[in-house]
């Protein structure tokens, strides 16, 4: 039998100065190791980097030639700053989204290029992630989130309901909806509100497709008060859209103001029992 031909994608990446160059060998290495390989990477150097975290491009670039694309801003302007410039250099269709300091497992692309042959109008198809400490072995915790349309509907009422790390985008839909926009941390929870609202078509898949570097400031991050203004503007987005009601707003008003004002290690320990599944 003849073999499947799978849609071209891209893997868009963002790295700044206070990655570990060690984690970014990582995260290149697992998608030059995957089942199917991308037809590109681009890479966006968010601001000026050290010439380690340069030895490591250059290393994986020689590997690519042309089709490793390295885009260098002059300052730091945040991820979705890059993420949206690094969009208008993808040629292909499918966007495959990768940290700095992730891992894809080998076919997590395989996974996903499936999903699109089988419903090439998904506008997102995401998947699990397991989160790590130090190295991929230490397990620490995991993040589901739902698969089907409706479950997805429902979840995004309260949390994002995609992982970012391993989504892979339509490019024409995200354009259409405006694409990355500085939105504080929410660039992402804020892409996928706006790609619901417009009724396309998502998914996750049930398999872990990234393994999620974590530390204990991402939990300093959650709770980073200058952020609040975004969610409570998603919140009323969300209302305007009709994708939750005026109570549902309320509460989840109230709910994440609470979470701002928690100590870290209540925060730590609510997301690693109950929300991302510690295991």
């Amino acid at each position: 039998m003849p073999l499947k031909k799978y849609p071209d994608f891209s893997v868009l990446m963002s790295v700044y100065k206070r990655e570990k160059p060690e984690y970014l060998d990582e995260a290149l290495s697992s998608i030059e190791n995957q089942t199917i390989i991308p037809t590109e990477i681009i890479l966006v150097e968010d601001g000026p980097i050290p010439i380690e975290l340069k030895k490591v491009i250059i290393k994986h670039k020689k590997k690519w030639g042309n089709s490793f694309k390295d885009i260098v801003l002059e300052k730091n302007q945040g991820l979705a700053a890059a993420l949206r410039l690094g969009t208008e250099y993808v040629s292909t269709n499918w966007i495959a989204r990768m940290d700095s300091d992730d891992i894809s497992v080998p076919n997590r692309f395989e996974f996903q290029l499936k999903e699109i042959l089988k419903n090439p109008n998904l506008a997102i198809v995401g998947g699990q992630i397991k989160e790590f400490a130090l190295n991929i072995n230490n397990v620490v915790g995991q993040r589901e989130v739902p698969i089907s349309q409706n479950l997805i509907c429902d979840f995004i009422k309260w949390r994002s309901p995609f992982n970012h790390p391993t989504v892979m985008l339509n490019k024409k839909i995200v354009k259409k909806v405006g694409g990355y926009i500085s939105f504080g941390n929410l660039e992402d929870y804020y892409l996928w509100t706006r790609i619901i609202a417009n009724n396309y078509n998502v998914k996750n898949i049930s398999d872990v497709l990234v393994y999620m570097r974590v530390d204990d400031g991402m939990y300093s991050r959650r709770g980073n008060i200058k952020n609040i203004k975004y969610f409570y503007k998603l919140r009323r987005y969300l209302r305007r859209k009709m994708l939750i009601s005026t109570s549902e707003e309320f509460i989840g008003d109230v709910i994440m103001s609470i979470n701002i004002i928690l100590p870290v290690w209540i925060r730590k320990k609510i997301y690693t029992i109950f929300l991302h599944n510690d295991k």
